[in-house]
């Protein structure tokens, strides 16, 4: 059977030259989407170029100029791209190892393109890669869940794109499990996918040799009646098999249900009676209170209070200065005249600390620059992680107090408990609790508090995929949200306290987040790289595998990790083969720091406040993506250490782990 083959999201690429979006901003769900990566390619021949490639009308044309792309730029911005079209192309030419090749590649530098893995996964049906097939439709199906509309697409078109999508990756699955004589498996997934499609004949012919084998022939007698009436490609087979089934079957069935998607519910009568506030967790919970209030989740914003300030209220510079007075202030010039904003609350307690000021409109603007308490100075944030020209980097504006700068819209939505707008206002946003509370992670909690039975969320029990939802919802930066009916920001009252959210494609962000390699530079999409990780796709592993906010050394675990004196710990419990064979899986000491996990899957190669974080991507080291890009824009562990050695040194090294 031919894979179909359906250039979807090459309309990722085909963007305006704007602005990218910057990478730490509140996104909504209306929010137009005019930019993608091809915005940022200064190259302007090297953009033209890749254009050629996805208005290249013939499969065997588009091949070429996709050929000539990779070799002509090979360390382009645009190379996951390139690879895919190189993929979609090779398909319909029929050269399927080379498709498999090109599009294993692509998806290596990115990983979110539900098209493509579908598209590998009916690839790799056909060529008897089962396991790999139900791997990776099962990624597309995930994605699918989460993902916004491509950019410069409309939302109808999405809307009517994504059940396309769906129906094929449930498609691909159940061909695999077809060719694994998984036939129970293969039909729940052939009726998902006829419940998406119920116009494909491939679909009904593949769930009628599945019925087959289970023995349903009335019902392979209805689906084939259909196939045999709407496809000349598979007609004479299915009536070959009609044949030998059954005259006058039943109706086709569609269980139309299939296409609800599966929901995370919370208990109705918890979310009727709603949030109680922290108080009311106290008296029952008084450790894990105490240890909550140190952390820097409790902490993320508090009203001015002098003992909580860190910053150094004695700079200045052109433009801008600090200074004490009945309490901290920031003085900025603009036009030619200073003026004063006093500090109404801190923001962060941990490695940096912004400040805002609050208007008498009941407006909160974030002050121009942040005091960065590991390197003892003030740093304009924005402009260290916005594109060129960001507004709110330009401290002279600021005294405009403008929506750029402006709490509630920009920064509250992650630093507070269940905000809300003001009468439709997002910039006047009011809300429960300053800083992130326990209902924020265990859900509305008054009928807990009344009834002590009724269980809130539980992290102990909850699937991985649910567990990370709850801190997705601030440690995945693309979260696209949609406010609740009554203006509830970053709460829902309706069904799961986690508020429904969607990722945004990756093109649309500023290349400043990236490595070349696909890798994420920064920490604001933490999460998005820990999706990525064997361990959490394949295993069970949450954020609350290696972290607690309820510990009670807070003070000098600002990380929260479970096992900080042992960090090995983190990881052995399921790779329980190396417990006692340490040095001998790392080649390293046994008590040195290159023998502990982290350091060589979670390599400290993303920009925190300027300091480096460990990367979340938990991966196996490679070399050949930096040599293809460079320590810069690759980052290989090994050179990081032995920065005194060489690329092929490395690959050396990494190659013989391997044998």
């Amino acid at each position: 059977m031919k894979v179909r083959n359906k250039i979807f999201w090459l309309l990722l690429s085909c963007a305006s030259f704007s602005q990218a979006q910057d990478v730490d901003t509140i996104v909504l769900k209306n929010d137009a989407q005019k930019f993608t990566i091809l915005s940022q390619i200064e190259d302007r021949k090297e953009a033209q170029s890749f254009l050629a490639i996805v208005q290249a009308a013939e499969p065997a044309i588009r091949y070429q100029r996709a050929t000539a792309f990779i070799k002509t730029y090979p360390q382009s911005w645009l190379l996951a791209q390139a690879y895919d079209a190189r993929s979609r192309s090779a398909i319909d030419l029929d050269k399927y190892d080379e498709a498999l090749t090109a599009g294993r590649f692509s998806l290596r530098l990115l990983p979110e393109n539900p098209s493509l893995l579908i598209l590998m996964a009916n690839l790799e049906a056909q060529k008897d890669l089962f396991d790999k097939a139900i791997s990776d439709a099962s990624i597309a199906l995930e994605y699918l869940g989460q993902i916004e509309r491509p950019p410069n697409m409309g939302q109808r078109e999405w809307n009517a794109l994504k059940p396309q999508l769906k129906a094929s990756a449930y498609f691909a699955r159940g061909r695999a499990e077809v060719g694994q004589k998984k036939l129970p498996a293969a039909l729940d997934d052939l009726n998902h996918a006829a419940a998406w499609n119920g116009d494909d004949p491939e679909i009904f012919y593949l769930r009628a040799i599945a019925e087959i084998g289970q023995g349903s022939k009335p019902a392979a007698a209805a689906d084939l009646t259909f196939v045999s009436r709407t496809s000349d490609v598979l007609k004479a087979r299915a009536e070959r098999i009609l044949a030998l089934l059954p005259v006058n079957p039943p109706a086709r069935k569609i269980d139309g249900s299939l296409r609800s998607e599966p929901q995370n519910r919370f208990d109705p009568l918890a979310m009727g009676a709603g949030y109680a506030g922290p108080e009311a967790c106290k008296s029952c919970h008084l450790k894990e209170y105490l240890s909550w209030q140190k952390t820097g989740m409790a902490r993320m914003l508090q009203p001015y209070a002098r003992e909580n300030i860190m910053g150094d209220f004695s700079y200045a510079s052109d433009g801008i200065r600090t200074g004490l007075d009945k309490r901290p202030f920031f003085e900025v010039k603009s036009q030619g005249r200073w003026q004063r904003f006093y500090v109404d609350f801190t923001i962060g307690s941990k490695w940096q600390q912004g400040y805002a000021t609050k208007l008498a409109d009941g407006r909160m603007q974030v002050l121009p620059i942040e005091y960065n308490a590991s390197e003892k100075k003030w740093i304009n944030y924005w402009e260290m992680i916005d594109p060129p020209g960001s507004p709110r980097a330009i401290i002279a504006d600021f005294p405009k107090l403008t929506a750029a700068t402006n709490y509630q819209q920009n920064c509250a939505i992650c630093h507070t408990s269940q905000l809300k707008a003001a009468n439709g206002s997002l910039d006047k946003a009011a809300y429960l609790q300053p800083g992130i509370d326990c209902e924020m992670c265990h859900g509305p909690s008054a009928w807990h508090a009344k009834h002590p039975t009724d269980r809130p969320f539980d992290f102990r029990t909850a699937t991985n995929r649910d567990a990370v939802r709850v801190c997705a919802q601030c440690h995945r930066q693309s979260a696209v949200r949609e406010f609740g009916d009554s203006g509830e920001m970053n709460y829902s009252t309706k069904e799961t306290f986690v508020p429904a959210t969607w990722l945004r494609p990756f093109d649309a962000f500023s290349r400043k987040a990236f490595f070349k390699d696909g890798r994420f530079r920064e920490t604001t999409f933490i999460v998005e790289a820990f999706t990525r990780s064997a361990c959490y796709l394949r295993g069970q592993a949450q954020c609350a595998s290696c972290h607690s906010p309820h510990l009670d050394n807070f003070e000098s675990n600002q990380t929260s990790l479970k096992y900080g004196s042992n960090p090995n710990e983190m990881c052995l419990p399921c790779h329980a083969q190396y417990r006692n064979r340490i040095a001998e899986h790392s080649r390293h000491a046994a008590n040195s720091e290159a023998s502990q996990c982290v350091s060589c899957h979670m390599p400290r190669i993303a920009n925190a406040l300027l300091f480096k974080a460990r990367s979340h991507q938990i991966e196996i080291p490679t070399a050949d993506l930096t040599e293809s890009f460079g320590q810069e824009e690759s980052p290989n562990v090994c050179l990081t250490c032995h920065a005194d050695k060489r690329i092929d040194w490395a690959k050396e090294q990494l190659a013989a782990w391997l044998h």
